[in-house]
């Protein structure tokens, strides 16, 4: 009797239906290809941790060493941690900026140079760097010429091409990097070549074209394994800027006129 009272207590009629607990597939995460296309691979187990700099640190720039130390520049503070974030310290010396109005760090991949760059007002750029994760600094001044006036500064690293800046560039006993310094004047891009690691910027000049629009903001200086250096300025058109020869020359290449331009 037992039983057949507890069988009726889990009898289900058919107008009632059975809750199924299912973990529902979260799409919001997927894996793609390097044509940006969904893959059914699992994604990487990817744990974020929480590392206080220990300074302010607006329009914010970091970078890390073959060694794993990692440098972010903080206002003029080049902050290292060599324990993977756990501790900073400032590691500038009296070589280094003693202010800045627009800080950038750079680290070059190849070579390990710690770059620690800052605008001082709009009339100079303060351009520093350390070969031994910041133990020691050297640094010098950028001239922007007879127009005191530089903004919006980047600088970045690529390898040396056989034609234009990059025949004596290649040739450099001084560093094996050609170093690009970038920024913006009045109503135009500037960008310079160095030929001994970043110390001074003897060649190039303003960058003609859609370069001039709009105040001559851009972005960041990418380069490319063959020695093509990007710089994207911010045009109406969606377009690059770039040069195959080290800074030498540039060509522009616009996006999105197939489909209406501006904004398309």
């Amino acid at each position: 009797m037992c039983a057949m009272t507890l069988s009726g207590c889990l009898h289900l009629d058919n107008d009632n239906q059975k809750v199924i607990d299912e973990t529902e597939e979260d799409t919001r995460v997927f894996v793609t290809n390097s044509e940006g296309l969904s893959v059914e691979l699992p994604p990487l187990p990817l744990n974020f941790v929480f590392s206080d700099v220990g300074e302010d640190g607006p329009e914010p720039s970091i970078g890390i060493t073959s060694s794993g130390c990692i440098f972010f520049i903080a206002l003029e503070k080049p902050m290292r941690s060599c324990d993977h974030g756990l501790t900073w310290n400032n590691v500038a010396d009296i070589t280094q900026a003693p202010f800045t109005s627009d800080p950038y760090g750079w680290v070059d991949p190849v070579t390990d140079r710690v770059f620690n760059i800052h605008m001082m007002g709009l009339e100079s750029t303060w351009i520093g760097w350390s070969d031994n994760d910041g133990e020691s600094w050297l640094g010098n001044p950028h001239d922007s010429g007879p127009i005191p006036l530089n903004d919006h500064i980047k600088l970045a690293t690529g390898p040396w091409v056989d034609e234009g800046y990059g025949i004596p560039g290649g040739l450099s006993p001084i560093y094996e990097q050609a170093v690009y310094f970038c920024y913006n004047k009045l109503l135009g891009i500037f960008c310079h070549t160095s030929f001994n690691g970043g110390a001074t910027f003897e060649v190039g000049g303003q960058i003609f074209g859609l370069a001039t629009g709009d105040g001559g903001l851009h972005g960041a200086i990418t380069t490319a394994p063959d020695g093509t250096v990007y710089v994207t300025p911010r045009v109406e058109t969606p377009a690059i800027i770039f040069s195959k020869d080290n800074g030498y020359s540039w060509e522009t290449r616009t996006m999105g006129e197939d489909v209406g331009t501006p904004y398309p």
